[in-house]
């Protein structure tokens, strides 16, 4: 694929054919995708490559890795490769999409990014990477929006409010953001006086008197909400419309400094909610947003709530956020533009729906999934942690990549009835009926979670030579230590956290013997050190370490094709409901990897 993906560029059987290739390759290489590399030593993963594969590729140092792997031009290699190892390579590049973002002359389309003075709007508690993220996002959404002539945003998954910060202070939209978090909005509301009081400040010292600030002193509106898939059209307005409705109230009653408005609710039924969310949204039923709907629709305002026109944007929204935003984006006459950059596709219940039911084959007869087996005292009932138990799955720490599993989902909301018309609990993948009449298109939770690993930035480790790469060694031999003591830790999602916390305590373990290491991460598990054991896996398999970095390389190279896979589904979905839509690379992968925004219009 060459350039940005565009639905209007491409033909809709051309698109097809294309996701037919990605699942068809994905489905090729699953003995790939499914082995960790935590598990290298365990189950001793280099044997599962070709023969000739293992020849031309045994013993390379890491930046050989990068060069004769990674890269997309293989200049010199030790020898010469079988035809399978070459094919492989050249059609994992092939079906990946473009990463990198546009050049400059084509960049003009989404605007002047050049817009001032606008670092005090995200500068308050913002990391480089977020600023990064922020201020490209809201040059495509604030061009999105002209584009389509609507002036208002709707922020979903805001956290703290510094994309709608930007956004409303910066560029002058009007912006709602619905977080489900409430300590997160108590945040933003803090951060948002802050803007306003430097805003201030800046003119009075220009001599212009406060009262000609203009539009882009208004803050914007944050609502407290969770966005479950189970939410309908009419529900996800009744949220944003009586955030309009208190915010035009507050107007007429003088509400200086962007106070948090008192708009709580949840769509979601009161038994799928986590204690956080109960702590930190009120319980709302469906008919009570209806009647907050209808009495929006009463009052008397210069802004007609149900007509106005909005774009529905997110930053890296997480799991069953994306696809949720998407169905509501299909279905909303109101919602005239899409701007979502997704992450965190492994989370997406239907990912942790398919493992599961993997596990339950794999149970040994008279094993319970909820209350024995593989399962036992890790789950409550009716729940699943995002990380299946690594009997099955294993996780890839340290990761080369920048997936994180620490977000419980509720397996029950996959089944339950859905509200009649409205959005229901329908899978994140595949969304589009095409892909869904395609064999072997449940990919499950392995693939998904190697599709978030960050590509280029362990490709530039490997090129510098990254002392810390031996640490993915040692890890896989403690791994060993691990299951021979307590297997069980191994098994539960509980255990896998306890094993990373105890990791990230050992500060410069690559400068330490691998005994030394793994005596300190046992003893923080409360395990026992078997320091002959330590020593005897050091001498025979750690030299060894070189070969674990270039089977991670081989597998890494089909995560941009997962993810290129579930990103075209996507813009199946909505080709399916007559929405053409553009994939567009707006962040730099090497300091923000999930770095694709799927932009969508409605004609």
């Amino acid at each position: 694929m060459s350039g940005y993906m565009d639905t209007t560029r491409i033909p809709n059987q051309q698109l097809q054919e294309y996701a037919r290739q990605l699942l068809v390759f994905i489905n090729e290489y699953e003995w790939l995708t499914h082995a960790y590399v935590v598990e290298f030593f365990k189950k001793n993963h280099w044997s599962n490559l070709p023969v000739k594969w293992q020849q031309c590729l045994l013993g390379l140092t890491p930046p050989e890795i990068a060069e004769s792997v990674m890269d997309d031009v293989t200049t010199k290699t030790r020898c010469v490769w079988p035809l399978s190892l070459l094919a492989y390579k050249a059609t994992a590049k092939a079906l990946s999409i473009p990463r990198y973002p546009l050049p400059e002359e084509e960049q003009e389309q989404f605007g002047d990014s050049d817009m001032g003075d606008l670092t005090y709007c995200y500068r308050l508690h913002v990391k480089p990477k977020k600023r990064h993220e922020i201020d490209n996002l809201a040059r495509v959404i604030n061009s999105t929006c002209s584009e389509t002539g609507t002036r208002r945003v709707v922020d979903v998954g805001s956290g703290q409010g510094h994309l709608s910060r930007l956004l409303s202070f910066g560029y002058g939209l009007s912006v709602t953001s619905i977080e489900a978090v409430g300590c997160h909005i108590t945040g933003a509301a803090k951060f948002d006086r802050k803007v306003q009081e430097f805003i201030e400040k800046k003119k009075r010292k220009i001599g212009e008197p406060s009262d000609t600030l203009g539009s882009h002193t208004v803050p914007p509106e944050h609502v407290v909400c969770t966005v479950n898939p189970q939410i309908t059209v009419e529900e996800f307005l009744s949220v944003i419309n009586t955030s309009c409705k208190q915010n035009e109230m507050d107007n007429t009653t003088s509400n200086p400094g962007g106070e948090c408005k008192d708009v709580k609710m949840n769509v979601a039924s009161s038994n799928k909610l986590t204690d956080e969310e109960r702590s930190s949204c009120s319980k709302s039923t469906a008919s009570d947003l209806q009647r907050d709907k209808m009495s929006c629709d009463s009052a008397s305002s210069k802004l007609k709530l149900e007509d106005s026109s909005f774009l529905l944007a997110g930053l890296h929204t997480c799991a069953d956020l994306g696809p949720t935003m998407l169905r509501v984006f299909a279905q909303c006459q109101s919602a005239h533009a899409l701007a979502s950059v997704p992450c965190c596709y492994m989370k997406m219940t239907c990912a942790v729906e398919n493992s599961k039911a993997k596990c339950k084959a794999q149970l040994e007869p008279g094993d319970s999934l909820q209350t024995g087996g593989l399962f036992a005292d890790d789950v409550n009932i009716g729940k699943f942690e995002s990380y299946p138990p690594r009997k099955l799955f294993a996780t890839n720490e340290p990761s080369a990549g920048d997936a994180k599993a620490d977000r419980e989902f509720d397996a029950e909301s996959v089944d339950s009835p859905s509200n009649s018309g409205g959005v229901c609990s329908k899978p994140g993948f595949p969304m589009s009926k095409w892909v869904k009449g395609q064999k072997g298109c449940d990919v499950d939770f392995e693939p998904l979670e190697l599709g978030c690993h960050s590509f280029d930035v362990y490709h530039n480790r490997l090129k510098e030579n990254d002392p810390n790469l031996i640490i993915q060694g040692y890890r896989a031999l403690l791994e060993i230590l691990i299951q021979k003591q307590c297997p069980s830790l191994i098994q539960k999602h509980a255990g896998l956290r306890l094993i990373k916390r105890a990791l990230g305590k050992i500060k410069k373990g690559h400068e330490i013997p691998f005994e030394d290491y793994a005596a300190a991460a046992l003893k923080k598990l409360n395990l026992e050190d078997d320091h002959e054991a330590s020593c005897e896996l050091r001498d025979s398999l750690l030299p060894q370490w070189c070969n674990l970095i270039t089977f991670n390389c081989v597998r890494q190279l089909l995560g941009p094709v997962v993810e290129a896979l579930v990103l075209v589904d996507r813009m199946l979905f909505l080709l399916e409901q007559g929405i053409d839509s553009r994939l567009v690379p707006i962040f730099d992968p090497r300091v923000s990897p999930r770095n694709f925004v799927l932009l969508a219009t409605k004609r």
